[in-house]
């Protein structure tokens, strides 16, 4: 989201202005408990209500916590802002993928979800690209800028949503649909939406192909979280002429540190760090742009099974290489950030073929629970190995688990899909 990119080079300097380390953990932990907490009835909300006003009020949640950040003042003033984030993200990551499907089927076609799906976060990340590096720049002017930005461009994206069309499948818009009292189509009972989820993700082949890909993307998550201080790391052994960037971040960490006795957040620091993560993360966004641009393309010509299986070894491969040349972290950053951005488009089409429409928002929403669960482990081994041995050698730990995980599921969980049409053919989905 372009607006997100307004606040995502700066806010964690931004909150440890205010709080603790500890506290901050506390906040994510927090974040993390109400968005998968959040997923399922946040998705069965999409499906009862509709996934247009369900999208809307995602973004506004997403707007109001935005702008908390300007006023908070206090541990549980952020926790407030951190709860209105975390539902607003909920109610929007089932939803819109059940809304784009359905959109399609009744215009360019279902099978076009990848493509669309692709293309559509392409223009977002390099929107953010833009965004990233005027945040930067705000928060050098006033830090709460970069939040006052982000809350009105996502505000403004609200009241563009609400101008869509709702879906005829679902919402209402087709007369054929079956009203209810709101003119639309009514969603399954809770009972309905339980039994739905029983039958389609605890058994296969969803089953294991969720918790492949959640095995995944549980990784590049938890490596996403250890960029910045790997960054340092890496920096303070090569020229910083060689990273720019990076190198400068690391220098302003270090003098500050000598010169406060420890305390690393320093005012001259906070702009610094800021500018230099600027571009840092406009080229991430970037990168990760192109390749989900390509997303249709590339599942076109490799299909869904070879692709994961191309990812998950240039996950592994690319995590596995810092250790013995840690230079070579840099490439793994620009995998680590790019990953999801190329796989989310195929599994949610993927999900999105082997669901029926009510309840699809439900599914999709349980399917992203499954994987902030699956993270949780990743998380906490990398912290220890960090703590341990330096943020660096938490990306090849990282791969050693991966695979450690991955290896038995393949064989003996059957993970990996066939062709979208066979897939669909073996469940009796009508093509």
């Amino acid at each position: 989201m372009a607006a997100v990119g307004f606040v995502s080079p700066i806010f964690a300097l931004f909150v440890l202005r205010d709080l603790s380390y500890p506290a901050y953990g506390t906040l994510s932990a927090v974040y993390s408990l109400v968005l998968v907490g959040g997923e399922i009835p946040t998705g069965y909300l999409g499906d009862r209500v509709g996934r247009r006003d369900t999208l809307v009020a995602s973004k506004v949640a997403m707007a109001v916590s935005l702008l908390g950040f300007v006023v908070v003042d206090s541990f549980a003033s952020y926790v407030v802002v951190y709860v209105g984030w975390g539902l607003g993200m909920a109610l929007t990551s089932g939803t819109g993928g059940a809304w784009l499907y359905e959109i399609l089927r009744e215009g360019l076609g279902e099978d076009q979800f990848t493509t669309v799906r692709g293309k559509g976060n392409a223009i977002a990340r390099w929107s953010a690209a833009v965004t990233t590096i005027l945040g930067a720049v705000l928060y050098g002017i006033d830090p709460t800028y970069p939040f006052l930005a982000a809350g009105l461009l996502m505000l403004a994206g609200a009241g563009v949503i609400a101008t869509l069309p709702r879906t005829a499948a679902f919402d209402g818009a087709s007369d054929t649909a079956t009203a209810d009292d709101s003119g639309g189509q009514q969603g399954p009972s809770a009972r309905e939406a339980l039994t739905l989820l029983r039958e389609r993700l605890l058994r296969p082949p969803l089953r294991s192909f969720v918790l492949f890909v959640a095995l995944l993307f549980g990784v590049v998550g938890a490596g996403n979280g250890y960029i910045q201080p790997a960054a340092v790391a890496v920096a303070g052994d090569v020229s910083l002429d060689a990273l720019p960037v990076v190198g400068s971040f690391a220098a302003d960490v270090a003098n500050a540190a000598d010169g406060a006795g420890g305390e690393i957040l320093g005012g001259r620091l906070e702009l610094s760090a800021a500018t230099g993560l600027g571009p840092l993360y406009a080229s991430f966004a970037a990168v990760a742009a192109g390749i989900s641009y390509y997303a249709g393309a590339i599942e076109a010509r490799l299909g869904l099974r070879r692709t994961l299986v191309v990812v998950a070894l240039v996950v592994a491969s690319s995590f596995l290489v810092p250790l013995a040349v840690p230079l070579a972290a840099v490439a793994t950053f620009y995998v680590s950030q790019s990953v999801q951005h190329l796989l989310r488009p195929m599994v949610q089409q993927h999900v999105n073929d082997r669901t029926g429409d009510a309840g699809r928002a439900t599914v999709l929403s349980a399917v992203s629970m499954v994987f902030g669960v699956a993270r949780t482990p990743f998380v906490v081994l990398a912290g220890f190995v960090a703590g341990a041995r330096g943020p660096v050698v938490a990306f090849p730990a990282l791969a050693v688990l991966l695979v450690a995980a991955l290896v038995p599921l393949v064989v003996l969980g059957s993970p990996l899909p066939e062709s979208r049409a066979d897939e669909r053919a073996s469940d009796g989905v009508p093509q």
